[in-house]
């Protein structure tokens, strides 16, 4: 192999014009893609499922169910999905918020999920499920007349 004036100049210069005009910068994230809010935690197995989220538990004990609040929850919803629940209902009701995990990962900015159940006397059977854009604060739940529901809040990686 023959190193010739030419090839090193040539390899020079080359090199020389990278440094002084360097590639574009990446495009700056979209809104889209900013990182879902999180807050500390450990995922939590039920009926042998485990949900990677971190229980959002309300601060007052309600008798007849709890919901988020419906202002807020209307402000912040960014998915919603219906699940079947297969029976038994408890562990059918896992696999549903389970499943809801999955659905609200693919939603972008979902920082939290509830799922709620609608039971036979509903008109309609299955499972609720509702992504929002921020955390559920356990102060600010409502009551609401369904027993069966999950609240989760997205885990910091």
């Amino acid at each position: 192999m023959e190193i010739t004036l030419r090839a090193v100049l040539t390899a020079v210069v080359s090199a020389t014009l990278g440094l002084a005009y360097p590639a574009t910068d990446a495009p700056a994230p979209t809104a889209a893609a900013a990182a879902a809010p999180c807050t500390t935690g450990v995922p939590v197995v039920t009926a042998g499922y485990t949900i990677n989220y971190a229980p959002a538990v309300p601060t007052v004990a309600f008798q007849q169910g709890y919901q988020p609040e419906p202002a807020w929850a209307k402000g912040h919803v960014v998915g919603t999905y219906t699940f079947g629940v297969p029976p038994p209902v408890e562990s059918g009701f896992a696999y549903a918020q389970f499943k809801c995990q999955y659905y609200c990962n693919g939603s972008p900015g979902a920082g939290s999920f509830f799922v709620n159940y609608a039971g036979a006397g509903s008109g309609s059977v299955g499972s609720y499920c509702t992504c929002f854009d921020d955390l559920l604060i356990p102060e600010s739940f409502v009551e609401n007349n369904q027993t069966i529901v999950g609240a989760w809040n997205h885990i910091c990686k």
